[in-house]
């Protein structure tokens, strides 16, 4: 059979024949005030056969998205979604699929992949399933806020299978089993008239702006007062196929290096906190460095992905210096190094270092840990500064090994993950990145390497302010995430979510910034009230939590204190989900089509789909396959008997 395109359900019978039908368009909208965004995003759901049908739809959201609401409008109709426990919430669905009644369930798969599955979609109906999330914006340390809304997903590789990543509905931590049977849906057809998206965002900046942009689409900016903004895209018919991202500065010196937005409820204080340290000068005695280049060349880099990962690459070796080292590595189905060590920064290495990458081409699959691996090792030279620059988009399924590797490997070494191409795995690659005591960096075109290169170099070689801690007064309980608190990079903003009792008095925030200490005072009762902090400071929480079982799996009392966190503030969590259901049947209970929505294909990615044409998106499981086999041998034996 063909392979699915966008904005398609593939529809199986049990023929094991299908149909295809436009099926999605997504409505987002954004309102942004202070430092936070509430989202809404609208899909719809469109049936064009004659068939009852469920449609299956798997989507990207920011990783630390405070997901909690969820509605389902069938003609003048609302119903309003539950949340559950991730068990509970599954059986209601498939009680209410199976009895002829319309229904909707949101799972989270990873912090930032959700799916939708909608049941019961009468012949010819159309379906809007809503969902709202809560989320921080972006800070940078050029004074630049911003917003990014992830809008299709990079297929991921899983070494165990040599197959496209699969999302698992396992029951601990984020473990991945890739010979599960649910497996994304890439469209390979990008040209078509569907999977359409709008978006229109409300900004209430609070101060004059200097500038406001957006890097990834083209849109419509209307100034309707000094602080406030309505951005549009401009046209219609912009495809999901990258990530939406929107950037405005304030005017100089308008931007604060401290704010706080608090919400009350039941006589809890919940808080956030955003600090920036200050800048430093560097040191004019810059320390020497051993910096390991390593470079994702796998088929899900193929097309834009590798240009820019090679205009990076070119861009980072010219920031290297005389008393320098370096090494390059490159990975896809195996891993290759430029020397057996680091080797001194000179005209010969650095001719040979543009020779090989000159020679890089994608494809293959993206078997990464044995590349972190080798970029983690021969850690032997301890007088000099030893850098990890990882550039992917973080294609694999296989994170929670990966985090281990970086936890267990990493040594005396800093790890900085730049994230290529339209639609990274961010989820990935700020773990990745935390995990390995460095940064994230995102390059969306390879226009903005060199720019993106540099300021990473800068921001690398600048102190870090490090052994921060925050004291609160005597007389107030505090419940405070992340915990510990993680050191910064320069221009990176703290950012600190709270639970108080008794919220009066100041708190006092401590580093040390290189030889120097820096500290700073915030008074505690003159924050701006702002509606959505408790769902943020719980999501932060849960982050904390989870960040731990990475390397295993979650403890019975972890799981417990994630899912009364989740059910106490409403949110969609790895064991909680969310589901409406129409109280009255819509047809008599009898099997159900099955159509699964295809991701548009990440925008100038050229990578071939897993799967042959011949191959048909059905699992044969055990259970189906006896149940074949008794069929079978019921027709002989009644074919025997007519004999």
């Amino acid at each position: 059979m063909d392979e699915p395109s966008a904005g398609e359900f593939i529809l199986h019978k049990n023929d094991a024949s299908h149909e295809q039908a436009p099926i999605l368009d997504t409505d987002v909208t954004m309102t942004i005030s202070g430092l936070t965004a509430r989202v809404r995003v609208a899909q719809t759901f469109k049936n064009d056969t004659p068939d009852w049908v469920e449609g299956i739809y798997q989507f990207p959201l920011p990783e630390k998205s405070s997901v909690d609401y969820l509605s389902m409008v069938i003609g003048d109709t609302l119903i309003e979604g539950e949340i559950k426990e991730k068990k509970q919430a599954k059986k209601l669905y498939n009680m209410a699929k199976k009895s002829g009644k319309k229904a909707t369930l949101l799972q989270q798969h990873r912090p930032n992949i959700f799916s939708n599955s909608v049941a019961n979609i009468a012949p010819y109906e159309t379906i809007v399933v809503t969902i709202e999330y809560q989320q921080d914006l972006l800070f940078s340390d050029t004074g630049t806020l911003g917003i990014r809304f992830p809008m299709t997903i990079t297929p991921r590789y899983s070494p165990s299978s040599k197959l496209i990543e699969t999302f698992t509905d396992f029951q601990r931590g984020f473990q991945l089993n890739p010979l599960d049977s649910t497996t994304i849906a890439l469209d390979n057809q990008s040209h078509q008239s569907s999977n359409n998206v709008s978006i229109q965002v409300t900004l209430n900046s609070g101060i004059p702006l200097q500038s406001l942009s957006s890097p990834s689409h083209h849109i419509i900016h209307k100034q309707q007062s000094l602080k406030q903004h309505s951005i549009t895209l401009d046209h219609l018919n912009y495809k999901a196929d990258r990530d939406f991202v929107l950037n405005w500065k304030p005017l100089q010196g308008e931007l604060p290096r401290a704010a706080a937005f608090s919400e009350t409820i039941n006589n809890e204080t919940y808080l956030s906190l955003m600090v920036m340290p200050p800048k430093m000068a560097m040191n004019q005695q810059q320390h020497a460095r051993e910096v390991i280049f390593v470079i994702d060349t796998s088929g899900s880099m193929a097309g834009e992905s590798i240009r820019q990962a090679k205009a990076a690459l070119l861009a980072g070796l010219n920031t290297l210096q005389p008393e320098d080292h370096f090494n390059l590595i490159e990975f896809d189905n195996s891993t290759r190094s430029l020397f057996k060590s680091a080797q001194p920064f000179n005209e010969s290495h650095l001719r040979q270092a543009k020779n090989f990458i000159h020679q890089f081409n994608a494809d293959g699959g993206t078997e990464m840990y044995h590349a972190m691996e080798t970029a983690l090792d021969n850690q032997t030279d301890t007088n000099r500064v030893r850098q990890v620059i990882f550039l992917t988009d973080g294609a694999i399924s296989n994170e929670a090994q990966l985090f281990k590797l970086i936890k267990s490997q990493l040594g005396n070494s800093r790890l900085f993950t730049i994230g290529i191409g339209s639609a990274p795995n961010s989820f990935f690659m700020k773990r990745a990145a935390q995990f390995g005591r460095g940064s994230f960096t995102h390059i969306a075109d390879a226009g903005q390497a060199s720019q993106k290169i540099s300021a990473l170099f800068e921001k690398i070689q600048s102190p870090v302010v490090s052994n921060i801690t925050i004291n609160w007064p005597s007389h107030t309980q505090v419940e405070m995430w992340p915990n510990p608190i993680p050191d910064l990079f320069v221009g990176e903003p703290l950012w600190i979510k709270a639970k108080l009792s008794n919220p009066k008095g100041q708190v006092t925030i401590n580093g040390q910034l290189a030889d120097q200490l820096w500290q700073t005072q915030l008074p505690l009762n003159s924050h701006q009230q702002q509606p959505g902090i408790a769902k943020l400071w719980a999501r932060e929480k849960i982050a904390s939590i989870m960040n731990h079982s990475y390397h295993g799996r979650v403890n019975d009392k972890d799981k417990t204190t994630i899912i009364d966190t989740a059910l106490e503030h409403q949110l969609v969590s790895r064991f909680t989900s969310l589901v409406a259901i129409d109280k009255t049947p819509s047809r008599i209970a009898e099997s159900l089509k099955q159509k699964r929505i295809a991701s548009m294909r990440p925008k100038g990615s050229s990578q071939a789909l897993a799967y042959p044409n011949t191959a048909i998106a059905l699992t044969l499981t055990p259970i189906n396959a006896l149940l074949l086999l008794l069929l079978s041998l019921t027709a002989l034996f009644f074919i025997g008997r007519k004999h």
